[in-house]
């Protein structure tokens, strides 16, 4: 970095730049974009959850007023969107763009319907008629994974479209010789990110190449597979992304209905977009979380944890996402359960099963939320069966500070930090010795007070050399930055990773403008264009833009910064050693008015020579932790669990803006609290979602949350180039684990399904207030649990 006199612009509060024209409604997103002669594409989509398709008839549609065209699958003539899988124990499962013989969820794309305006294209798609024959639907994944009654993806012999099996350590020594084992079932329940933003895409064709505006995270991908798909020239398609409203993972893949809008265009020759609905997005997007964990544990009668066995299913829906495949949740969750404890023995088995739902993909933390879900009721089931306090079975099992780096039983490297640090900082915000004496006062008033705590640590920034290892071909792990400067001294930077509400515009032209030296105004984040400069990479997501994106912005500007000093040595006729980039000027060192203006020394070289591109491939992954630790109050008379107190202590290493930081923390906090308490996406026994609607899923607002207090550690990060872990997801991983152990605490049940449910809370809470005065977990009892 430079040696500046001013201060770093990185780690000030600076207001996001992005915010004022969002705020005034200028936002620019897919659906601002207009271009003359634009068509407007809706999909029509399956009824059924399993059904074989006798015909499909388009003539009524194809007849009304407006309506341009109706494609079906033999029409487009597409491959299959087939997920690039190299993994051990996994099946390539390909995606039709259109489905043909086979429907396998409500909310399938079977047809197109391509009209002068929305609401034609609208009308048309409901006169297609499907003639159909339903078949039995696969919809709960236990069985499906062991007696389905019926097979999804014939050859393939079975609905395990991946299984894992490991075992490490003295597994069944540390079960026989423990004083404690336990086996309990938990549940995570399907949930869906639910952007402001619904899916969308404009496709415009020119010189018989398409240019693209997508709300994506993942444009470098999109492109590849619209080059792949539909035959043309890498350099005929550029994928630009507008203003994106929330993408949260669900925009981190590529969809068949993007392929299908980009083929219609280039068949029908004029601009066609596709804008989703909240119904298709709720059925038809992907989902997340939907997992069967059967955990047994064992330990000593002094609190540590000896061994845990767990079984772990993941319902993937019918198909993989593109280009992650069905292994995101089968590898992340199991991979993650140990947490931020040391654990010697290990042994699990994972899978990933087919049913008759909404294909299953990222959202944010992906697996992790579920892994610390397991691990922090462990802790707590252990405080429960040896006495022990709950916090000191923690200190007893976390990995401490010395020991870093870390090497966890499933080989993941924990880079740094302190977690003990984390567990007491959060403690001592939420007043953790004094909660035992103001839960029994509640107690006695008839009220039902819990305190829950959770612990987490997580992978973000990984590189190529992970993606290699799982098997996933279809993903860079690389990010890549194109930085120019002109002649009065301007930056703009370019990078791979698109905005999509985490203020990158803001944060990355600050680690931009102390790389280079200049002032922050005199820095310009442009949005992602495929075209520019040959850049590729990997998108946004993972919690990868501080450090991959970051890092590649950093080593594109220290380039810069070394041509500015010779090119201005050569100038000055001065040793290069003796100048300094400082506030956009060239100047030598203890002499500041001897200088040049950095946009002097640009004019003067020559044509392209400051206009630079680098990659960052992380080499390692970086590891964010962190302790939550929230106090809730149950109602026994309807079962409403209401927050009364959350708090975060977490290290996400060098704080680029801490503004921008707290709002990622508390945006991923609420997310992780939605699913703790109100979201479940439901299936009834024939694969009809119950909860299609925000009338019936639960998405909370503002009035039902708390102030979220923050506390940032910054534990020094040897593995990330700009000192950063990320911030994004890591806000998800604790609420579920920290509500569910505090409505444990408040009811003296357990609490090992998500979200915690109005009737059972209801029935427990008046079980607990007909028992009385009980002693709170903050004891040395551990009773409660």
């Amino acid at each position: 970095m430079t040696d500046r006199e001013t201060a770093s612009y990185v780690g000030r509060p600076i207001a996001r730049r992005e915010d004022a024209a969002l705020l005034r409604g200028a936002g620019r997103f897919v659906d601002d974009l207009h271009v003359d002669g634009v068509l407007h594409l809706r999909f029509v989509r399956s009824p059924y959850a399993h059904a074989a398709v006798r015909e499909v008839r388009t003539a009524q549609a194809a007849a009304l007023d407006g309506v341009v065209a109706v494609l079906r699958a033999r029409d487009l003539d597409l491959p299959d969107l087939t997920p690039p899988l190299d993994t051990v124990g996994a099946v390539e499962i390909g995606r039709p763009i259109l489905a043909d013989r086979l429907l396998r969820f409500v909310g399938e794309p079977y047809a197109t319907v391509i009209a002068v305006d929305p609401y034609v294209a609208e009308d048309g798609a409901e006169l297609v008629e499907l003639d159909a024959t339903p078949l039995p639907a696969v919809v709960d994944p236990l069985d499906s994974a062991t007696r389905p009654p019926a097979l999804l993806h014939e050859p393939h012999p079975t609905n395990v479209l991946y299984e894992n099996k490991f075992t490490a350590g003295p597994v069944d020594e540390a079960f026989a010789d423990a004083a404690v084992v336990l086996r309990r079932r938990l549940r995570s329940p399907r949930q869906t990110a639910v952007p402001m933003e619904p899916r969308g895409i404009l496709v415009e064709p020119h010189d018989g190449g398409l240019r693209v505006h997508a709300s994506t995270q993942s444009p470098h991908m999109l492109h590849r597979a619209l080059v792949e798909h539909l035959g043309i020239a890498t350099d005929a398609v550029s994928v630009v992304c507008p203003d994106v409203g929330g993408g949260f993972g669900l925009k981190a893949h590529v969809y068949p209905e993007e392929i299908a809008t980009a083929a219609v265009a280039l068949r029908l020759g004029r601009p066609v977009k596709w804008i989703e609905d909240r119904a298709d997005n709720l059925t038809a997007a992907c989902h997340a979380r939907d997992q069967h964990l059967d955990v047994r544990l064992a330990a000593d009668s002094d609190g540590r944890l000896r061994a845990l066995d767990v079984d772990v299913v993941c319902d993937v829906g019918a198909y993989g996402v593109f280009a992650h495949g069905h292994l995101l949740e089968a590898m992340g969750t199991p991979s993650m359960i140990p947490g931020p404890y040391r654990l010697d023995a290990y042994r699990f088995r994972s899978r990933a099963v087919a049913t008759n739902k909404c294909p299953e993909g990222a959202y944010r933390g992906v697996g992790l939320p579920v892994a610390t879900f397991v691990h922090e009721r462990v802790m707590d089931l252990i405080a429960a069966a040896t006495g022990v306090d709950r916090v000191e079975v923690r200190r007893r099992n976390l990995v401490a500070a010395v020991d870093m780096p870390h090497h966890s039983i499933t080989g993941q490297r924990y880079d740094s930090g302190d977690y003990g640090a984390a567990l007491d900082a959060a403690l001592d915000a939420v007043d953790y010795p004094g909660f035992a004496a103001r839960q029994q006062e509640a107690l006695r008033d008839g009220r039902l007070l819990g305190l829950g705590i959770a612990a987490y640590v997580e992978y973000c920034a990984v590189g190529s050399a992970v993606f290699q290892r799982r098997g996933m071909r279809g993903l860079a792990g690389f990010d890549e930055a194109h930085v120019a400067l002109d002649a009065d001294g301007a930056a703009t930077v370019w990078t791979t990773l698109p905005a999509a509400g985490q203020g990158l515009a803001t944060t990355f032209a600050q680690l931009a403008a102390d790389e280079l030296g200049v002032p922050m105004e005199r820095v310009t984040v442009a949005p992602v264009d495929t075209a520019v400069a040959g850049l590729h990479g990997n998108g946004t997501f993972a919690s990868r833009s501080a450090v991959s994106g970051g890092g590649a912005i950093a080593l594109t500007c220290q380039e810069i910064v070394r041509r500015l000093r010779e090119d201005a040595a050569d100038l000055m006729e001065i040793a290069v050693d003796d100048l300094e980039v400082v506030d956009g000027r060239v100047r030598v060192i203890g002499s500041p008015g001897n200088a040049l203006e950095v946009g002097e020394v640009v004019a003067r070289a020559p044509a392209g020579r400051y206009a630079l591109s680098r990659r960052y491939d992380p080499p390692q992954a970086v590891y964010p932790y962190g302790v939550h630790a929230c106090i809730v109050e149950v109602d026994p008379t309807t079962g409403r669990v209401r927050l009364d107190r959350y708090v975060v202590a977490e290290d996400c290493g060098r704080v680029i803006n801490p503004l921008v930081a707290d709002g990622q923390v508390r945006g991923a906090v609420a997310q992780g609290l939605a699913g703790a308490l109100f979201e479940s996406f439901v299936y009834d026994a024939e694969g009809q979602p119950q909860t299609a609607s925000l009338m019936d899923y639960l998405v909370p607002t503002a009035s039902e949350f708390v102030p979220i207090e923050i506390h940032h550690l910054a534990v020094a990060v040897p593995d990330s180039p700009t000192g950063t872990k990320g911030v994004g997801e890591s806000g998800t991983l604790g609420p579920g684990a920290a509500v569910a152990n505090a409505v444990a605490d408040a009811l003296g049940s357990e609490c090992n399904t998500l979200p915690v449910g109005l009737e059972w809370a209801r029935a427990a809470a008046r079980e607990r207030l007909g028992r009385g005065r009980v002693g709170s977990l903050a004891g040395v009892s551990g009773a409660t649990t």
